[in-house]
């Protein structure tokens, strides 16, 4: 399995509480790579907890209480008028004393708690479900309280509160068992119950998930790769059943269905954007144009172009070209790094909420956008490309004997990239159907280009060709933004050594002679030289 992105992984923090891939998992565990990402991200989410919510109470606490009680009239009684006169007076007047000193220390603590007691109350800002986003949006006032509660079958879904700007919806969704207790497992959205987000025309615009950021509730979010051209949205839910079969959970019908609607107004005065300017031709045929930058109050949208040139066409021939993608990222003025998109180096920062690639009118022409988590506003910065990568017709080949690979390994080395292939061996299909068998490649080493979108083939003598799919992690170095490998794991499995695979469906017996065969080469172009500075000096739209 290959390494996962900073975003990705990201993901895969906030996806704690519901079930997980069993590959990502085990990749997870294994991965060093990946695990210092995890780390730097978990660094990450307490840096901003601790950057929003301030645990010790401030110096001046203790001051604000006692200058508090100063305004508190108490009356006078010499020592004999409170031993001779009026006991039940002298003990109510006590409890008075108590319970006012007691409403002016928590009056206090409410005051100097972030978030304040009613927000805590509110699942969307318990402190570490937090985000720069949410940030906003309670900056602005953005915060809705739909007060959702519908009731059926013993079941109760509650919602509380929800966000939504043009960058993307948030919502708070509680189920409550019949024993007025959090039940999270039993609400699946899919074929079956779903919560979808329309425009002011009906038009269905999105639907929410729920990344399980939290044990108690869903934390559903609708990410946009198009921002919102509405003044109001309607969140539509369709619930009509409980349960999971899969999670061996008893199902039970039932009608949970809800709507409410969001004035998306005041977020769409807090939207500005300016054009940006600039343009580039790579040595191999690649223009880069760049079009606009949008700020949200939960994000910023990136706009631009690129085109291929009719030369780089014909090593992409029919849909292969609609595959490519970029490196690039963002630095402030000192050259620190703000983002990056696709870097391989370590450590690096990628925020990216959502994305888009659509092809264009004309062959070779694709419309890009990028929804980043924040771009600076009022300080200036600079876009830096740092190359791109395609999928070209390939033929890149190597013949061995399968059984004597273990013995004396084969090496393959084409365009910066270095293989060596170490086994052959036959064994069960890998989804549990031992019945099936295949033939399976075991190598190491690193690449240069790109791995996902590769095709890779074994071809016999006879000309018999077996396509090939994967099994096993790897991971990506590199020190700078343009160099860097990806580099196959080996792990420990049964005391032994276990190398990435290449497997075959259909190939039952070891054949004397065998070839692999790379048709499609995912390229990787770093030879480029660009960088756009950007001022913003946003103007609404």
């Amino acid at each position: 399995m290959r390494c996962l992105n900073s975003y990705e992984i990201e993901e895969y923090i906030l996806s704690k509480s519901i079930l997980r891939d069993q590959a990502v998992a085990e990749h997870m565990a294994t991965c060093t790579h990946c695990n210092m990402i995890y780390e730097a991200e978990l660094e990450e989410q307490a840096e901003w907890s601790q950057a929003m919510y301030e645990e010790r109470l401030p110096d001046s606490f203790t001051a604000q209480v006692m200058a508090s009680l100063e305004q508190v009239e108490l009356e006078e009684f010499t020592p004999t008028q409170r031993n001779r006169k009026h006991p039940k007076r002298n003990k109510l007047l006590r409890l008075f004393m108590g319970a006012a000193l007691l409403l002016v220390v928590l009056s206090a603590v409410i005051l100097y708690s972030v978030p304040t007691l009613a927000e805590t109350l509110r699942s969307l800002f318990v402190k570490n479900n937090m985000d720069i986003g949410l940030l906003r949006a309670q900056e602005f006032g953005l915060v809705e309280h739909p007060n959702i509660k519908v009731k059926d079958k013993g079941y109760t879904i509650k919602i509380d509160e929800a966000v939504a700007d043009p960058t993307r919806v948030i919502v708070a969704l509680q189920l409550f068992g019949p024993d007025g207790k959090h039940d999270k497992k039993r609400l699946a959205l899919n074929d079956g119950n779903s919560i979808a987000i329309k425009d002011d025309q009906g038009k269905v615009v999105g639907e929410l998930y729920d990344i399980g950021f939290t044990s108690d509730f869903y934390y559903l979010i609708a990410n946009f790769t198009e921002p919102l051209q509405t003044d109001r949205i309607t969140v539509e839910g369709h619930i009509t059943e409980l349960g999971s079969e899969r999670k061996n959970i008893p199902t039970l019908k039932g009608d949970w269905n809800f709507n409410f609607s969001m004035d998306m107004t005041e977020a769409n005065k807090q939207t500005t954007s300016m054009p940006l300017t600039g343009s580039y031709t790579s040595p191999d045929g690649l223009t880069v144009t760049l079009k606009k930058l949008t700020h949200m109050v939960q994000g910023v949208r990136f706009e631009f172009d690129t085109q291929l040139s009719e030369e780089a066409l014909t090593r992409s021939p029919g849909e292969l070209w609609k595959q490519q993608g970029l490196k690039f990222h963002f630095e402030d003025t000192a050259g620190e790094e703000i983002h990056s998109v696709n870097a391989r180096k370590f450590p690096n920062k990628n925020s990216v909420m959502s994305y888009s690639n659509l092809p264009g009118a004309t062959k070779g022409l694709m419309h890009w956008s990028y929804t980043f988590k924040y771009l600076p506003q009022d300080t200036p910065y600079t876009f830096v490309l740092d190359g791109y990568f395609i999928p070209e017709k390939d033929g890149s080949s190597v013949q061995f004997e399968p059984a004597k690979l273990k013995e004396q390994p084969i090496p393959f080395a084409f365009d910066g990239d270095e293989l060596m292939l170490n086994d052959f061996t036959v064994e069960s299909s890998p989804d549990n159907n031992v019945s099936a068998k295949e033939g399976v490649l075991h190598f190491r080493g690193r690449l240069r280009n790109e791995f996902l979108n590769s095709e890779w083939i074994f071809k016999t003598l006879a000309g018999k060709e077996y396509k090939l799919t994967e099994q096993g992690a790897f991971t990506t170095k590199g020190v700078g933004w343009k160099d860097g490998y990806i580099e196959f794991i080996e792990s420990q499995s049964n005391n032994q050594k276990k190398y990435f695979q290449f497997r075959a469906d259909g190939l039952t017996q070891i054949p004397e002679q065998l070839q692999l065969v790379r048709t499609i080469n995912n390229r990787m172009y770093s030879n480029v030289d660009w960088s756009v500075p950007i001022m913003e000096a946003s103007k609404k739209e």
